[in-house]
């Protein structure tokens, strides 16, 4: 059946190079998290989010560890374009210039680590985050639709990638709540250390 919805977007879509080249520059933006990177770190830059940003960064972590090192070794699915079925797909990857990748396919780790990062924005940023789940969303039909995976990694992506993304954000409320309580016990010992440390001696 998923290779069935395969072939029918092939036969569909493939001859519209345009649209070839579109779905090639935005699935490219997640090819190695980079988006989602990239807003981490935008978000870093700035007081204001930056909370949002060390969410983000702890939410990503987990997300690799989840979907790279276990998820996808664990269940081993084989790429769509191996299968006899899709025969046509190397040669459409060879004409458009469509880097293979040689990982197993579920979940999607293009959509896993963009849906991340849009569900922590959703929780720091409410409906100003909207904008994110849309370029996730696309991210992941455009895996679809250049056929490097099945209709379920992309959906097996999409819930993974968000509870790693709401997993992430209450972590790192964890550890940041952690962390005031102990500067909170040892503040005046701290503060006392550093004042006696920039005193000049007479």
């Amino acid at each position: 059946m998923e290779l069935e919805i395969l072939n029918w977007v092939h036969a569909t879509f493939h001859d519209i190079s345009w649209l070839n080249y579109l779905m090639k520059f935005v699935s490219a933006l997640a090819a190695h998290g980079e988006i989602s990177i990239a807003c981490c770190v935008v978000l870093l830059l700035f007081k204001k989010t930056r909370r949002g940003g060390l969410a983000m960064a702890v939410a990503l972590v987990l997300d690799v560890v989840v979907v790279n090192l276990i998820l996808k070794n664990a269940i081993g699915r084989e790429r769509p374009w191996t299968h006899e079925e899709l025969s046509w797909a190397p040669a459409f990857y060879e004409r458009y210039g469509i880097e293979l990748s040689t990982d197993y396919c579920f979940p999607s780790g293009h959509t896993a680590v963009t849906f991340c990062a849009a569900a922590v924005l959703l929780i720091c940023y409410r409906a100003k985050a909207i904008p994110a789940v849309f370029v996730a969303l696309l991210i992941g039909l455009s895996r679809i639709y250049l056929c490097e995976h099945y209709v379920t990694d992309v959906l097996g992506g999409i819930v993974i990638g968000m509870l790693c993304g709401v997993a992430g954000y209450f972590i790192y409320k964890k550890i940041e709540k952690t962390a005031l309580a102990w500067y909170k016990k040892r503040r005046y010992k701290i503060e006392a250390r550093l004042f006696r440390r920039h005193t000049p001696v007479r």
